[in-house]
């Protein structure tokens, strides 16, 4: 592999285009990995990151997501932080054209700008996350107060991240029967199975939840919306009346003059995240053209691109090929259903579905740095433990790792 000229004084320039989960992730595990043979700038436009998978609790009155500063962020791990976006790469000059109309410089850039999400079906409410809670929580309310009798939540044809919709119906349940309020409650899926994703044993698990709770689950249709309250399901032709349809969105990537794209906008990326026929760049989370598209996926991606920079910057780092193993935990209004699964394997045998952590902290998103952060950030809050006048720092130490053994360390906040 070619090693670059980089020295101590003279570090490679990394360009992080994004501030989301993957983002956030790759400047942590390039800071630890790589230290100072990396500076980083890291681009966003916002001022902090929302911890969107726990967005879903907030039509229930389950506390607003987690927004972390990210000029704290960027102090912790020593990058400049700029709050603009990438409009245009230019390869051959190893640039980029800012939305600002600013110019900027790199090494080596890593493209975390996410994908666009979009509603699939004009007569249904769409859930995309935090944009879209006001109108989930006025359903809930509907819900609560008796005016809403039958929800079908749906899920479009080409979606592979179904997850958060099973955790709105099953959140729906919980809280109509918590009021004691009758609701018909019906879940569409072109999924073969309940979350086929996590294997048999979760879908199994998880369709029998659906059932205690009393939502009918018809798998196996594509859904139509051809008018309010009407669900179509192909190929049957058969239909289900709603008062209110809830659907996920459809996901598109973001074009970005400059890099290719497939059909649908994504960054075509190889094992190493590397973006093809583009030197120097890498692609990783939702604007990457993996199927899949989920926080903790989005974390392996980054952590291989920084494990691959770092090797590049002339650190002897052992680096492995993407292998995606996928990590979830399902909110239920009750206790929280842990699932896991090498999407690469061939058998079943360490697929696992359970009450019971499998992986520590037991954050939604299960990234190798991230959870870590967004725990010990929680910690701290309501703990207090960095009191009045008292220091932050940031000792980089991964501690997600892989399963519930691994214990959390990596973060501490020491007074002065």
């Amino acid at each position: 592999m070619t090693m670059s000229n980089s020295t101590p004084h003279q570090p490679l320039h990394v360009v992080v285009a994004g501030g989301g989960v993957a983002g956030l992730e790759a400047v942590m595990a390039l800071r630890d990995l790589a230290g100072e043979r990396v500076s980083i700038t890291l681009l966003e436009p916002a001022a902090s990151f929302v911890y969107r998978p726990l967005t879903v609790g907030e039509p229930f009155a389950l506390g607003p997501a987690r927004a972390t500063s990210l000029t704290q962020f960027a102090r912790d791990f020593d990058c400049e932080l700029v709050h603009d976006t990438v409009t245009e790469v230019v390869p051959e000059l190893h640039t980029l054209a800012l939305q600002s109309g600013e110019e900027l410089s790199y090494d080596k850039l890593v493209v975390t700008l996410g994908a666009r999400r979009e509603p699939a079906f004009e007569h249904a409410t769409t859930f995309r996350g935090q944009e879209d809670v006001e109108a989930l929580h006025g359903l809930v309310q509907d819900v609560e107060e008796g005016y809403v009798r039958r929800i079908a939540f749906v899920v479009p044809a080409g979606v592979s991240w179904s997850l958060p919709l099973y955790e709105l119906a099953l959140m729906t349940a919980r809280r109509a029967y918590e009021m004691c309020v009758d609701v018909e409650l019906t879940f569409v899926t072109p999924e073969e199975r309940v979350l086929p994703l996590f294997g048999s044993r979760a879908s199994a698990d998880v369709q029998a939840m659906l059932e205690k709770a009393g939502v009918r689950v018809r798998t196996g249709f594509v859904p139509e919306i051809p008018r309010k309250g009407t669900v179509l399901l192909h190929p049957s032709g058969d239909w289900i009346e709603a008062d209110r349809v809830v659907a996920l969105p459809v996901v598109r990537g973001r074009r970005i003059a400059g890099l290719p794209c497939d059909s649908d906008g994504f960054l075509p990326i190889d094992s190493f995240a590397r973006v093809a026929s583009v030197k120097d760049v890498y692609a990783a989370g939702d604007g990457a053209n993996f199927p899949v598209k989920q926080g903790g996926i989005a974390c392996q991606q980054a952590d291989v691109v920084a494990a691959h920079i770092a090797r590049e910057a002339g650190i002897p780092v052992e680096v492995e090929p993407f292998r995606a193993v996928l990590r979830g935990q399902l909110l239920t209004g009750d206790k929280p259903h842990f699932m896991r699964r090498d999407l690469r394997a061939q058998g079943a045998e360490n697929d696992a579905s359970t009450e019971h952590m499998l992986w520590w902290p037991p954050t939604k998103v299960a990234g190798k740095y991230l959870a870590a952060y967004i725990a010990v950030e929680e910690e701290r809050e309501h703990a207090a433990v960095a009191g009045p006048g008292a220091k932050r720092r940031a000792i980089i130490a991964p501690s997600v790792a892989a399963e519930h053994e691994t214990p959390l360390r990596g973060y501490e906040f020491v007074a002065r």
